[in-house]
């Protein structure tokens, strides 16, 4: 069978993405964010995470000092969990490194994966019909 008929679709990978991380977050917050998406740019997958803070963390938030301590203790499980996460988002390659920032007041996170190739070899183009 053709190499390029069994891979996936740009589309297809960025879904798998985003519902892996959505549902990380789950399991790590026990509650996931309201929408996450995931987009393939050359050598890195970028994923946005919108609607994340659980309900302790909003209240929390309300504060400068709060909003710091909600910041730091997702910086700190995401170091701690960064190799887990990083195992989640396969498109073919190896991810060499994450990248992790969020807003607060916002309520959204982004993280980017640098790839050890370009995904645009890694993934087919859909059907132009």
């Amino acid at each position: 069978m053709n190499g390029a008929v069994d891979r996936p679709t740009r589309g297809e990978v960025e879904a798998q993405i985003a519902n892996a991380v959505g549902r990380f977050q789950r399991e790590q917050q026990g509650r996931g964010p309201t929408d996450v998406r995931a987009h393939l740019v050359a050598d890195l997958v970028v994923v946005r995470s919108t609607g994340i803070l659980t309900q302790t963390e909003t209240i929390l938030a309300g504060t400068p000092e709060g909003a710091r301590i909600v910041r730091s203790a997702r910086q700190e499980l995401r170091s701690i969990h960064h190799e887990e996460i990083e195992s989640l988002v396969f498109v073919g390659c190896a991810v060499l490194r994450s990248y992790y920032d969020m807003d607060v007041a916002a309520a959204e996170q982004v993280e980017i994966y640098a790839l050890s190739a370009n995904a645009d070899g890694l993934v087919r183009r859909p059907d132009p019909r």
